[in-house]
């Protein structure tokens, strides 16, 4: 086999190595390691030392390019400084906004110009009634029909 077909090859196949750590799959990982097996022996049919250097470039590639594949399907970045989707709503608490679906007893409700996931203690809460925030626990927001609120006071 001439030495550019050896050296087409091989390149295909580290290629394909590498690819493989980004492109999970298996498939083209097999493919990549069958193309440079077959470049390694007829590497070492036309010259030993070609053999050997491409023998001794894939235990250098092969590993590396695992070592990308695995770092980049951890979530190590996304747990270390990824976006937190905690909404503080502390800041709700006693305000008042409408019912933007029924709330049976949870539901959507407008607070303060935005769409909050609400709940009641158990009532129903027909849509568009004014409601009014009588608790908020973490991500938990409790509401009452306005009109209620001022019956407990």
């Amino acid at each position: 086999m001439e030495l550019w077909l050896i050296l087409v090859l091989y390149m295909a196949g580290l290629a394909l190595i590498v690819a493989e750590a980004f492109l999970p799959g298996l498939v083209i990982g097999l493919i990549g390691t069958g193309l440079i097996a077959t470049s390694v022996i007829f590497g070492f049919r036309h010259h030993w030392a070609l053999g050997a250097g491409q023998i001794l470039l894939a235990m250098i590639v092969g590993p590396a390019a695992f070592v990308a594949g695995i770092k980049r399907m951890t979530l190590k970045s996304t747990l270390e400084g990824g976006a937190s989707f905690a909404v503080d709503y502390s800041t709700l608490a006693g305000k008042a906004g409408e019912a933007l679906t029924d709330l049976r007893p949870g539901g959507m409700a407008a607070l303060e110009g935005r769409r909050v996931d609400v709940v009641t203690n158990g009532e129903l809460v027909p849509r568009g009634t004014p409601v009014t925030v009588v608790k908020v626990e973490g991500n938990r927001v409790v509401v009452r029909a306005a009109d209620k609120v001022r019956d407990t006071a």
